[in-house]
């Protein structure tokens, strides 16, 4: 609250996640009751923009470090996507959607720079447990946003769909020429205070305490197979609750609790991260997540899944406050990258959440047996296969004996 920008920046993602709080269950509903895809063709959208945001995230991360002012990205990604809307608000045909999704894919720029300019200026001079608080606050906010948005979704889930992808790409211009003007004026400020940041190049992190590309593989394997659980609700939770119920309204209610209970929720878990790290915050919540699909996929009281997703509150502030300050932290040098590989790694992890599901017949609740397994297997593989930690003090031990030795030499 007291940082600078800080209160404008987290007006910005709050402004975001009620964006996506809009998008979440109403583009399933459109792509397969209104353009009419079957389930092989909504699977073919969701591949197409989950494969092409990759490329987005990490293309624009590696750009924003130093090479394209993160704003001039955040503007054209924004404007790109509004196109995307507009034509999916026509669509008659799959090939239209298809060529849509591709569109849409690039509002993925806005988010992981929006974080990476809170790294990189806001809490860049916090300790590590301070850092991850921070992040997790910020958020929270995109959580908040997200509970207005899922609000505006039920009413808007009762109109014509067509209209409202219309409204969304109203929308959209608003969101991303709000984001590119405040990331603008922050790394203008940023600069001219000279702030660590990574687009200063006269400030760089040593050697010695970059971690090696490959003991990153584990804890970002461990965050895709969580990620795969999470993104089967977000592809097929509106579609299976329709078949169930036939109520359109019903998906963006759980999306709206779960949202809700997030801001309690992110709080808490940042909180415990500060106090038995983020392996272990980020494993428990995994397991609340197994728990959370196991009821989805065997119970029919509506009331019971309701509550379900208060329990899933749990998980997303896990996977989705904690692991982020955690993929940051593990890539200090490179504020751009670390966004936007945490985002690329999470999208990632949507194929595994897209594809899963092909066995099941039709959009049946057994869909979310999958996720089950997932959870239990990311948090295994996090907490006994992540070595991060052991190599980063060998390497500070490392660093602190060749600085005691060229003391000595000066001497």
């Amino acid at each position: 609250m007291h940082t600078q920008f800080g209160v404008a920046l987290g007006l910005s993602i709050l402004l975001q996640g009620a964006l996506m709080a809009l998008l979440t269950p109403l583009i399933p509903i459109m792509i397969s009751e209104k353009v009419g895809l079957n389930r092989s063709e909504v699977m073919i959208y969701f591949l197409i923009n989950t494969l092409v945001g990759i490329a987005v995230t990490l293309g624009t991360g590696w750009l924003s470090d130093g090479t394209i002012a993160r704003y001039k990205l955040v503007l054209a990604g924004g404007l790109i996507a509004t196109l995307g809307f507009i034509g999916l608000s026509q669509a008659t045909l799959p090939i239209h959607a298809w060529l849509s999704a591709i569109a849409i894919a690039a509002i993925g720029v806005i988010f992981p720079q929006l974080f990476a300019v809170a790294k990189a200026g806001v809490v860049a001079g916090w300790e590590r447990e301070a850092q991850v608080m921070g992040i997790t606050a910020l958020r929270t906010l995109f959580s908040l946003g997200f509970v207005f948005g899922t609000a505006v979704a039920s009413g808007l889930a009762r109109l014509e769909i067509r209209m409202v992808f219309m409204l969304i790409a109203g929308a959209t211009v608003l969101v991303s020429l709000s984001a590119a003007y405040l990331l603008r004026r922050m790394e203008a400020h940023i600069a001219n205070e000279n702030v660590r940041i990574v687009e200063d190049k006269t400030v760089t992190v040593p050697a010695s305490q970059q971690l090696p590309l490959w003991v990153l593989v584990v804890p970002l394997l461990s965050l895709v197979v969580l990620r795969g659980a999470d993104s089967t609700r977000g592809v097929y939770l509106s579609l299976v609750m329709f078949q169930l119920f036939k109520d359109a309204s019903i998906a963006p209610l759980m999306f709206g609790i779960t949202a809700a209970a997030e801001l309690i929720t992110m709080g808490m878990m940042g909180y415990l991260s500060s106090r038995i790290g983020e392996k272990a915050t980020i494993s428990i919540g995994a397991l609340v997540g197994a728990v959370y699909y196991a009821i989805m996929s065997f119970s029919q009281s509506l009331p019971l899944l309701y509550f379900a997703h208060i329990l899933y509150a749990v998980f997303i502030a896990a996977l989705l406050g904690v692991a982020m300050a955690y993929i940051q932290g593990l890539v200090k040098n490179r504020a751009g990258l670390g966004g936007s590989l945490y985002m690329a790694v999470f999208s990632i992890g949507n194929l595994i959440g897209i594809l899963a599901p092909l066995l099941v017949h039709d959009y049946d609740q057994s869909i979310f047996i999958a996720p089950i397994i997932l959870c239990v297997a990311g948090a295994a593989l996090l907490m006994f296969g992540d070595r991060t930690a052991q190599v980063e003090k060998r390497m500070m031990a490392a660093s602190l004996v060749d600085a005691n030795h060229e003391v000595l030499v000066a001497k």
